[in-house]
This record gives structure tokens, sequence and C-alpha cells, in this order.
């Protein structure tokens, strides 16, 4: 066996958690989720699909994924500097109490809040001012990962229908399709979907361009149905032919069991 390359696709498992204080705050094991009193019912536990090198975890994860075999197990120390960044004290705002009460916001300290697109913790609240870190969480701990490559992809194929979930998991599967062909590749998605879908489109067609062997040629279709159509495939039923419906009262239909 050998060890990971950048440009490597691979499935990784891992649990983290804060160096001092041993509190898990992620993971992608569902039963070390339970135990850690983290389990979110909504998230799908199952391996990470990451490309080796491209951003895909933290810098000091990538790091040691490229010391790291398939099958392989390890604990990963990850400084500040390689994980979320040293605090900044630029990242801490005051903020006029009244901008809270225009969003029906009432800060309490350790209150998470969205403002202008930023995500903060309320720290305290004094003579009708709020004070925000807009800090990540975890900016200046140490980290520690339980860290494990459970198997790298390699044929051409599987390696781009495992990008296609990575990168397109968030529309049903009646909302997409994938095609592959000798050369290219043909991802269709719903017009409801695909407008807002542009960055992971292009990360996508990099992704695939850049790491898998023999595809020169991705195609983005977005796909119209029309409505009456899509009723037929949702219900299975067909519109009756004008000469049948003519001169006759509709019936009520039995309802189905």
């Amino acid at each position: 066996m050998v060890f990971m390359k950048e440009g490597s696709i691979i499935e990784i498992n891992y649990t983290g958690k804060v160096t001092a204080t041993n509190e898990v705050f992620e993971s992608t094991v569902e039963k070390k989720a339970i135990e850690a009193g983290i389990f979110n019912s909504k998230q799908e536990y199952k391996p990470m699909v990451v490309v080796v090198g491209e951003g895909d975890v933290l810098k000091g994860l990538d790091k040691a994924l490229l010391e790291m075999k398939a099958g392989q197990a390890r604990k990963v120390l990850v400084k500040p500097e390689e994980g979320w960044g040293q605090r900044n004290p630029n990242n801490i705002s005051v903020v006029p109490l009244q901008q809270f009460r225009k969003r029906k916001i009432n800060p309490i300290p350790g209150l998470v809040v969205e403002l202008n697109g930023r995500q903060g913790k309320v720290q305290s609240i004094s003579g009708g001012r709020v004070r925000v870190d807009f800090n990540h969480p975890l900016a200046g701990k140490e980290l520690e990962y339980e860290l494990k490559v459970e198997g790298e992809i390699t044929q051409p194929k599987e390696q781009i229908e495992a990008l296609y979930k990575k990168y397109f998991y968030m529309v049903p599967e009646k909302e997409k399709s994938l095609k592959i062909e000798k050369g290219s590749v043909e991802v269709s998605l719903s017009p409801r979907y695909s407008a807002n879908l542009g960055p992971l489109k292009k990360l996508f067609g990099e992704m695939v361009s850049r790491h898998v062997k023999g595809f020169e040629k991705i195609r983005f279709v977005e796909e119209f149905v029309k409505e009456k159509e899509a009723q037929k495939k949702e219900t299975g039923q067909e519109e009756k032919p004008v000469s049948e419906k003519q001169g006759k009262k509709p019936k009520a239909q039995k309802p189905k069991n």
C-alpha cells in the first residue's frame, strides 16, 4: 500500500475534540456522536469524501493524510495555525441593541446570532450595546482528531460518482441525474436548484478535470418539465381523451387504500 498524495480521492472517518477540555465537537461516526451527546438526527453519518490537498479539511488534517495509507487510523494534533486560526480581537464588535430589536432578537450571553452575513456569539449586554464575538468558536484552540482513511477511490467512474454525491448531496434524487460516457460527464439538475449551485458546479467541474483521468468534457443541463407532465409522473394518472369527458358527469373516485 502507498501513501496518499495530493489529488487522491478518498473516504475518511473522523472525530474531533478540543485538546484542553476533551469536548467532542464533531464526528462522522454515529456511535461516537451519540456517546459525546452531539448526535443530530438530521445529519447522515457516513465516511466523508475528500480530495487530498484541495482544502476539503483543515490544513493540519490535509498534511496528515499525505502521511497515511488506505485503512490506516491515527490521532492527529492540529495547532490553531493549521486549524481555525488564532483569535482576532478585530472580530469582536459592539452592536447597538436597536439592531437586534429591528430583527426581533432578544440577545442574551451565549446566544449565537447572524448579523450582516456573519455568525457570532453574544458575550455581554450593557448600556444599550451588545458585545458580539465573530471569531470561529474553535479559533485559538488546539484540536485532536481520531482520523481513519477508510479507502481510496481509484476507478474513474467511481471517482466521478463520489464527487457527484459530495457536491450535489442536497439535491433530491428526482431533481438530478448523472450520465457518464467515454470522456464526458453530464449532470442534469432541476432549475429550482441549478440557479443556486453555480459555485458547486464550478468546483465539481474543476475536481473532475484535475483529478479524474480520461474525462475532459463536463456538461451541466437544466431540465424543464411541464407542470401537467410532472403531476402525471408523481400521481401515475393519465389525462383522459376529450371524447370521454364530453356529456358525462364526473364520478367521485373511490379513495385508494
